[in-house]
């Protein structure tokens, strides 16, 4: 009986003092020196040691990377596009978190529509929905230690500042770099190459959608619709004469009721929807028709109408009588010369529509479905 007793003892201790170790063999955080200290990556945990730290039950892991970001990282020798990310870790786009400030400037803007809080001159940080600090303690727990990472370390340092200022425990937050300068066994690749073209395989990453749509914000925030992010501003008369519709309710609605009308379905992020915008408004300026919008993300994991034929964004669909009566898909050959020109899209959309032909000077140069607006990743 007593060397029982003395075996559950050894046993319990044991598990005991492997607990402990588990919860307090991290070094504490401690910045890189030179450019990547300023960034705010970690001297001991970083790309290089990351995989020491994986699979840790104390820890949450996050990627602050876009799927597809508005900045030209390219310039620096980066990648705008989620190529890959480090398995364990969860993609949690910054730029929807907070404000981006201080990029270089070689990579121009990145997303500057709706955020969750806004940092201000003096480096404090404000809530601008009534869900904002939730959403943050649900992605971010205060009670694990968090390992952040992004393309170059830039967001990840971005959001420890944002944690650190907003009630959390700065010693339990790592800035571990960038996914760029990875060079350890725990890849997941997002990037494929078939046919001699490119396809990012989103849907296998495990990303955190943030539907502003249906927050709350809080008094005096007036947020910018997320599709104006990556496209240019409208006019005060575009804008009259194209309408938002929030969710897949107030879509149903409006198909219902028998209606012809035309809906541009875009998703944010999409590069092929920044191209197209501008001849899209060029028509809208010069016709006499109201066009609606919807970002695919309001629709996501639904089934309806729309989902069941959209692949790819930038979108387009003519609704009567509550029936699709034409598509304009951009992963369609026969289609893309209607992307092109306003003169183009106004012949195509008059077909169903009563419309004014138009004619404009504005030309999208850019492909009409780059593998970015895919909304099933590839």
């Amino acid at each position: 009986m007593r060397r029982n007793l003395i075996r559950i003892f050894l046993v319990s201790a044991a598990v005991f003092l492997s607990a402990c170790t588990s919860a307090s063999s991290l070094p504490l955080p401690e910045k890189e020196e030179g450019m990547r200290g300023e960034l705010g990556i970690d001297k001991n945990i970083n790309e290089a040691t990351i995989d020491q730290y994986l699979n840790r039950d104390d820890a949450v892991y996050r990627d602050m990377r876009m799927l597809v970001d508005e900045a030209d990282y390219e310039a620096i020798g980066g990648d705008s596009y989620l190529s890959g990310y480090v398995e364990g870790f969860e993609i949690v786009p910054y730029p929807y978190l907070c404000n981006v400030t201080g990029l270089p400037e070689a990579v121009g803007n990145t997303y500057t529509g709706a955020t969750l809080f806004t940092q201000n001159e003096d480096g404090t940080y404000t809530a601008n929905y009534e869900e904002s600090m939730q959403i943050l303690e649900d992605l971010f727990p205060k009670d694990k230690t968090i390992f952040l990472m992004c393309g170059g370390g830039g967001y990840a340092g971005m959001t420890k500042k944002l944690l650190a200022g907003s009630g959390w425990n700065e010693e339990k937050i790592y800035d571990a770099g960038g996914f760029w300068y990875y060079k350890g066994k725990h890849a997941v690749s997002l990037k494929r190459e078939e046919n001699g073209r490119t396809y990012y395989d989103f849907h296998k990453a495990p990303y955190h959608l943030i539907d502003f749509s249906v927050l709350h914000p809080l008094e005096g925030y007036e947020p910018e619709q997320p599709v104006q992010s990556t496209e240019k501003e409208s006019t005060s008369e575009t804008s009259s004469l194209i309408q938002q519709l929030k969710d897949e309710a107030e879509m149903q609605q409006k198909i219902d009721s028998g209606e012809a009308f035309a809906l541009y379905v875009y998703l944010p992020g999409c590069t092929s929807c920044a191209s197209f915008r501008p001849v899209l408004d060029e028509f809208i300026s010069g016709s006499d028709i109201t066009i609606y919008q919807i970002s695919y993300t309001a629709l996501e994991g639904k089934d309806n109408a729309v989902t069941e034929r959209v692949s790819y964004t930038p979108s387009v669909l003519i609704f009567e009588n509550g029936e699709v009566k034409g598509f304009l898909d951009p992963a369609s050959d026969a289609d893309l010369t209607y992307y092109k020109t306003s003169a183009a899209f106004s012949e195509w959309i008059s077909q169903y529509l009563d419309t004014d032909t138009v004619n404009g000077n504005i030309e999208n140069t850019a492909e009409p479905c780059e593998s970015s607006c895919s909304v099933l990743g590839g």
